[in-house]
């Protein structure tokens, strides 16, 4: 492992597709990161205008306004037709964030294409994307087949699933899964993209960064944060995070695990290098695992944490 308190920030794109995507960029709006940027798309001009964005760009002609109903297969055909738009955005080195929301909008059928076409420009891309709660006929098979082709784009596939978080509310209170899923998402956006500054407590070096998510499928996010009023917050946190839900796949033998950490002023190195050394000690002991630590001066006393781990089972072949 190899932690830096120094270094650029490489150029970050941060980019958000159908309504599920575009609303939580929107609460990201000023990130305050010199190096990001943040860019909207999708097939609806309506979502568009109302989203904060320093890029926009209409997938199709107004398909909503056209067919009355987001479609999955014409998003990802508009992205084809609109190649050569997008492929502009897109240069060596930058680290692209996908976020998108995989259900019957345009985000299943468009996410995979603009994945696609970021890697062949040279993008590291790593996708964060929610799934709906558990269902069942041909739709089914479509979600798995969207899913799939995004873990085959994307160098790595961030997964949160809506009845991982709250199992019991997924039929009777959606808004509920919906926030929890967007406070995920963009607490595990928020971490990664703290990494990458010298302000922190401990960054990443880029290369490092790099080295977790490059080609490697499948990913999940383990969250928690220390118990109030507890001796050892230590192990409170670690012991929440070994609960999250999303622990229903398997992750010992991953191939790498980022552990982001937020804390107050009371955070030390030491702190930090004890939870991310509890919370990984399962995993197969070939696996990469770095840290981030970053000061908050409301944690004081508490301690929140994201842990990304990468390299889920065996990643496909490109045949999207």
């Amino acid at each position: 492992m190899n932690m830096t308190e120094t270094g650029n920030m490489p150029d970050i794109l941060i980019i958000g597709i159908g309504k599920a995507g575009n609303s939580i960029i929107d609460k990201m709006w000023n990130t305050g990161f010199p190096t990001t940027k943040i860019i909207a798309l999708d097939t609806d001009q309506k979502i568009l205008d109302s989203t904060h964005a320093d890029l926009k760009i209409l997938l199709g002609n107004d398909l909503n306004e056209r067919s009355g109903q987001e479609n999955p297969d014409e998003s990802a055909n508009a992205v084809k037709e609109g190649r050569s738009a997008i492929e502009l955005v897109f240069k060596p080195g930058v680290i692209a964030f996908i976020v998108a929301g995989l259900c019957r909008g345009s985000g299943s059928g468009a996410a995979p294409q603009i994945a696609k076409i970021a890697r062949e420009k040279g993008a590291l891309v790593i996708a964060l994307v929610s799934l709906p709660c558990v269902i069942h006929g041909s739709w089914k098979h479509q979600l798995e087949d969207y899913l799939h082709h995004l873990i085959d784009a994307a160098d790595s596939a961030i997964v949160v699933q809506n009845d991982w978080i709250l199992p019991n509310f997924c039929v009777f209170y959606p808004t509920e899964v919906y926030a929890k899923v967007d406070i995920i998402i963009r607490g595990a956006l928020q971490g990664l993209l703290n990494s990458l500054t010298p302000a922190c407590l401990e960054n990443c070096d880029p290369e490092d960064f790099r080295a977790i998510f490059r080609h490697r499928g499948l990913a999940i996010v383990l969250h928690g944060e220390s118990d109030l009023n507890v001796v050892n917050t230590n192990e409170s946190v670690v012991r929440n995070c070994l609960k999250s839900p999303s622990l229903n796949i398997d992750y010992h033998n991953a191939g790498g695990c980022f552990v982001l950490i937020t804390g107050g002023n009371d955070l030390n190195r030491f702190d930090t290098q004890e939870i991310a050394t509890s919370l990984t000690y399962d995993m197969d002991p070939h696996a990469d695992v770095i840290w981030s630590s970053t000061i908050e001066k409301d944690m004081e006393g508490r301690v929140r944490v994201y842990a990304v781990v990468t390299g889920i089972g065996a990643k496909r072949q490109p045949n999207c």
